[in-house]
């Protein structure tokens, strides 16, 4: 790997405006469970009708508050359960753009592959060099 990585995960995307990366979303839900607790909510739960149930609620915000990470992507941080993370690491390739099967991957969502074209055209350090999305 580069002596400085580049803050590009293993899908094109830029791991600094990731949300597990800043944390926006896992600050949201700790918040938000600070302020659920404060107010008492659960015992008041059932009370409201459009609430749900209380338990699975709990549980995504649990998760939501646990979705972190403080490495980029390529540095051993980001999703470990990551589809597209597994596939690179079990084909030791540093990036989607190494692999000639890209454009046809059921794991890659559309908004990576625009990426992926042009680190592939460009390689990574152009890439980096450029605004990434």
């Amino acid at each position: 790997m580069n002596e400085k990585m580049s803050p590009v995960g293993y899908c094109g995307l830029n791991c600094a405006e990731c949300f597990s990366y800043t944390k926006v979303v896992s600050e949201a839900a700790k918040s938000l469970r600070r302020e659920l607790r404060a107010a008492k909510l659960k015992d008041a739960w059932n009370d409201v009708p459009f609430l749900g149930e209380y338990e699975p609620f709990k549980k995504t915000l649990d998760g939501l508050a646990r979705f972190r990470c403080s490495k980029l992507c390529r540095e051993g941080g980001g999703n470990p359960w990551c589809k597209i993370r597994r596939c690179c690491q079990k084909n030791e390739m540093e990036g989607c753009w190494q692999c000639d099967g890209f454009e046809s991957c059921n794991k890659l969502a559309e908004r990576y592959l625009k990426n992926i074209r042009k680190i592939k055209k460009v390689g990574i350090d152009g890439f980096s060099a450029t605004k990434t999305g």
